[in-house]
């Protein structure tokens, strides 16, 4: 396993180390320039395809897990199979800006689809009485999986704003789904956390704090649907660990996008998918970051990623601690909640007053 975890890591960084090198000969496909949106906080063209990166790392371990006899090489093709849509929409995206979120959900979908049918990948029980009595009818846990993963994989997608954010959420759940395999001994998972967790950091690397290569929707789509389907098949497999504790590790994307998608439509009467500077990564640039000079973008954006990702890690702590009580779980996710809606609130009111300070200055 650790051979496979050093592969997918060199791999992971190799690639990011050539698409950099290359970037003249792609740039006018892959950069993503900041001009181009105005709810982006860089400054110059960042090559946004280190979804690249990410994926070859995982493929090529995931293919020498065979050789090693690690993993069957069923389990490989299927795999590989599964994960492969949401990554192609996600990258085509990165390289045309012309996939809509509808596409892409889509797509996250499809892998969600595939992981249920060839891998038994399917939601089962969440510990809530009536549903899961639900659940218990096959094709309603179907399409309960398909809204989970999709979801998760969009909402990663929704954090991926920040130097390294994306990456880290992503990183503490891969290790906190990978403890807790190796605990309850599904070597099987560990095997796949230890993949993803080499091809992560290889391209992490690359992107905190320097910010030279992007994650991208190719990335954070795969990355997102990659730890839904690995969290389904610990839960499905070991009854003994609540459906709450991988729920806890995303509930920083999860319930951000879930917030912003009220706050547009209903708050806002905007489009649910409506991008914009609201996101609280966003907020947290604008306020905690502020008193570092604009022209440091990359210090500022490392900043509040740092505080971003402490936030986010807070949740990892009792999901680890009480990965088989669900009742804690469930308390410790509605905490979360409260405290994120009061931080938001606070942040939304400073930055309020300070544009309104700035306002009366200029006058």
């Amino acid at each position: 396993m650790l051979r496979l975890f050093i592969l997918s890591f060199a791999v992971s960084y190799a690639v990011g180390f050539f698409i950099l090198r290359s970037q003249p000969l792609h740039s006018a496909f892959t950069d993503d320039d900041a001009s181009s949106a105005d709810h982006k906080v860089h400054v110059l063209a960042v090559p946004r395809v280190g979804g690249v990166a990410i994926f070859a790392g995982w493929l090529t371990a995931l293919a020498a897990g065979s050789y090693f006899k690690n993993l069957p090489f069923e389990t490989i093709a299927t795999w590989a199979f599964c994960m492969l849509p949401v990554f192609v929409a996600g990258l085509a995206e990165d390289f045309t800006k012309r996939v809509s979120v509808s596409v892409r959900l889509l797509a996250s979908f499809l892998t969600a689809m595939l992981a249920g049918v060839f891998l038994n990948a399917v939601i089962t029980r969440v510990d809530v009485p009536g549903i899961d009595a639900l659940l218990a009818t096959p094709a309603i846990a179907l399409i309960f999986t398909l809204v989970a993963v999709g979801g998760v994989a969009h909402a990663v997608n929704i954090i991926d704003g920040l130097n390294g954010l994306a990456l880290s959420v992503c990183l503490m759940a891969f290790l906190a789904l990978g403890y807790v395999a190796f605990i309850i001994n599904d070597q099987g998972i560990l095997v796949m956390c230890a993949l993803g967790t080499g091809a992560l950091l290889g391209l992490l690397l690359w992107n905190y704090p320097s910010g030279q290569i992007f994650c991208g929707d190719g990335g954070a789509y795969f990355l997102g649907a990659y730890i839904a389907v690995l969290s389904v098949l610990l839960v499905a497999r070991n009854h003994q660990v609540s459906p709450w504790f991988p729920l806890l590790l995303v509930a920083y994307p999860v319930w951000e996008t879930l917030f912003s998608a009220f706050r547009r439509r209903v708050l806002q009467g905007l489009p649910a998918s409506a991008p914009d500077r609201f996101h609280l990564h966003t907020l947290v640039y604008e306020n905690l970051a502020s008193g570092i000079d604009e022209r440091e973008s990359v210090r500022r954006n490392s900043v509040a990623s740092t505080v971003m990702v402490m936030f986010a890690g807070v949740n990892a702590v009792p999901a680890m601690l009480w990965w088989n009580d669900t009742h804690k779980l469930v308390v410790a996710a509605l905490i979360f909640a409260g405290v994120y809606l009061a931080l938001y609130r606070w942040l939304a009111w400073s930055a309020s007053n300070k544009k309104s300070c700035a306002k009366k200055n200029i006058s």
